[in-house]
Parts: structure tokens; sequence; C-alpha cells
């Protein structure tokens, strides 16, 4: 059922019969426009007998009392014509199109959200097979407000539900579903509060992890070293295909297809990285380098990885186990894999070949990021007038 019902005497006025010359129904709507009423007529005088006039008259305004309840207006359905179709219909008809377009990792986002929308409507009591035309701005309202509520819920995750959502109701709109994007009036969190809390990580913390790794989960070591080495995304990780390494060359490739730049580049894997990645069996050159296997296992597999899984065990084992604050995440081995790079005096530009950055001036911002320290020039200046 609908969550905000229309009113009688506010929004609609109940359907009544007219008799005489010309029977017919009769009912007022508000104009959401202009926030008149309107009047509508239905003529039933094309039923014979007056008793058979009556009983049509009468399912006729069950019907039409039963729809304006649940919100139902002619001035909607003007522009929402598919507006009385299930939410939960709307929705796969959305996912149908953009399974065409997307890629596996979009699509399980997509899905994601549509499963907690629709399990929040059930639990509301609105309920997934409750018409489109029932989610409205208060109702937008209602289940983004639970969603800032949530611990889990960052002000960065928060604008990405308010994108998606305003994105799915968007393509309703055009399509008939909705009259009006319901999401429209959600704001997105401001900039300042969406600054990465991510930090690079101290040769302490390093030491610790790798350590830990080493032990604990040699194969999730290999891929923890792409991204501290070879400055190799997650999302672009788990799409590395056994055949993208070259063990006898010590190159990674990532291909076009698989990059966030869309270009082809080779990283080069350092000679202390080789023994965990001769450890992994690349014999099937197809299969995804880190499978999707049970929840800690790292090995090579036919069917892909969800990058999410290399941040769950970050979160869930390194962490706790090296001591880790929230800030230092999985990602932040390629912030300071760049660093280190540089302080250890690899020349910039292969450094920026290394990380496939676009230009010199990107690698640049991470030189200097290691431990702040005072200037000696500037500390000897004299340049306060004082004497003793």
């Amino acid at each position: 059922m609908c969550l905000i019902q229309s009113l009688a005497y506010i929004d609609y006025t109940p359907p009544k019969l007219t008799r005489g010359k010309v029977w017919y129904v009769s009912y007022k709507v508000r104009n959401p426009l202009t926030k008149k009423f309107k009047r509508f007529r239905i003529k039933v005088n094309h039923f014979g007998s007056a008793s058979e006039r009556i009983s049509a008259a009468r399912n006729v305004m069950a019907n039409l009392e039963h729809r304006l309840s649940l919100g139902w207006s002619p001035f909607t359905e003007q522009s929402a014509p598919k507006a009385y179709m299930r939410i939960s219909d709307a929705m796969e008809s959305f996912m149908k199109v953009k399974r065409k377009e997307l890629e596996a990792n979009s699509l399980r986002s997509y899905s994601s959200f549509i499963k907690i929308f629709s399990d929040w409507l059930e639990r509301s009591g609105i309920g997934k097979d409750a018409p489109a035309i029932s989610i409205d701005a208060s109702i937008a309202v209602k289940f983004m407000s639970e969603v800032e509520g949530r611990p889990d819920v960052s002000p960065r995750t928060f604008n990405n539900y308010q994108r998606f959502f305003f994105l799915i109701f968007d393509w309703m709109r055009v399509r008939g579903y909705v009259s009006e994007n319901p999401f429209s009036g959600i704001q997105r969190k401001p900039k300042r509060l969406l600054l990465k809390i991510r930090r690079m990580m101290t040769d302490k913390e390093l030491e610790s992890v790798f350590s830990f790794l080493k032990k604990a989960n040699p194969e999730y070591c290999a891929a923890a070293l792409l991204c501290y080495c070879c400055f190799i995304r997650p999302k672009e990780i788990v799409l590395l295909r056994c055949g993208d390494v070259d063990l006898a060359n010590k190159l990674v490739h990532v291909k076009a297809e698989i990059s966030k730049n869309h270009r082809d580049s080779f990283r080069t894997i350092p000679d202390e990285a080789i023994p965990f990645f001769e450890r992994l069996n690349l014999v099937n050159k197809e299969s995804f380098l880190f499978g999707d296997h049970k929840e800690n296992d790292f090995h090579p597999g036919k069917i892909q990885m969800c990058s999410r899984k290399l941040a769950k065990y970050w979160s869930e084992k390194v962490r706790p186990a090296c001591d880790l604050p929230q800030e230092v995440q999985f990602y932040s081995l390629k912030d300071t894999g760049i660093t280190n790079m540089l302080s250890c005096g690899v020349p910039i530009n292969e450094v920026q070949r290394q990380a496939d950055h676009t230009s010199v001036a990107v690698t640049a911002i991470y030189v200097g990021k290691t431990c702040p320290k005072a200037n000696k020039l500037l500390q000897d200046v004299d340049l306060i007038p004082i004497r003793d």
C-alpha cells in the first residue's frame, strides 16, 4: 500500500452517480499545477436498464475510489502512462537495460542498491509491489534519512545512494513510470565532507603488514604487492588474468579494457615480489589472477572476484592483526608505494610510467609526502632583528 495516501476533500472528492437525462459518475481532483479542483465525468448511459447502469456505476466508483486513495490522478496518468506498474517491475526493466551496457562491478553495485531499497519498502509497509507512482518525495526523504542514519554510511556513500536513485527514477520519469523524480530534492553532501580519510603508511606499519601476510595469506600478499609495488588499482587487480603476468620478463600487463585510464601499460614486478607470484598457479592463462573462491582464498580462478573482497579482508583480517587505524586502507599501499619509490631515488618519469599517471605533475604530488622535516636553509636564515 502507499505510505502517504491521498485524502478525500484535500486531493480529491469521492466519485458519485448523477442520474438524469445523462447518467454519469463524477469526481474532482486537484490539479498539481494550479492547485484548483477539476471535475471529471464518466458516462454510464450506454448501459440499457436502470439496474445495469447502477451496477456499472458502482463498479466504476469503487475502482476510482481505490485508485484515488492510492494517489492516482488523471493528471498524473497523462504524463506517466505506466504509473500503476509495480515498482519492482520498473526497477527490473531498468536493470534489463543496464545489463547490456554496464560492466560486472557496476551491475553488482546497481543490484545492491535495488535490493536495499526493495527490502526497505517491505519493512516500511509499502511493499515492492506498490505502484511506481506511489514512490513520492516524502518516501524518498524517509528512505534517505534512514540511509544517512546508518553508522556505516559516510557522506561519500550517502552521495552514491543519491546519485543512483536520482538516476533510476529519472530513467522511470522519462519512460512514463513516474511524473516527477522523487529524489530530485535530495541534496548531496558538500565537498568539504568528502575529503578522503586515507593516509600513507609508516615503515613500521608496512613491515607489520607484509610480515603478517607472508605467513597468513601469501596469495593476498601478491595482490597487496600489485598495489604497493606496481601501483595497480583494486578494480584493475581483480580483472587481471594469469596471462597478464610475465614472470620471465618480470612484467604485469594492464590492458586498456580493464584500465581506469583506458590505456595499455606494463608494470615492473620488483625482484623481491617475484616469489609471491611464483606461488600462484599461472598455467591457465585465461583464469583470473585472483578468482572468486571461499572467503579468504585468493588463488586464480575462472570466476572474477569482486574488488570489495580485497577491502573486506584488509578490514577484517589485516587491520586488526597489524593494529592499523581506520585511515590506513588497502589503497594506502599505492600512495605509500609511490612515495617510497620516489624517496628511494627512482627518477620521477619512471615512477610516472609505473603508476600510469597522465603527467609528471600528477606524480610530483607524492614528492615530500613522507614525514615532514624543517628546511635547513629556512632554519638558519637571519631574519628577525633582535640582538642580545
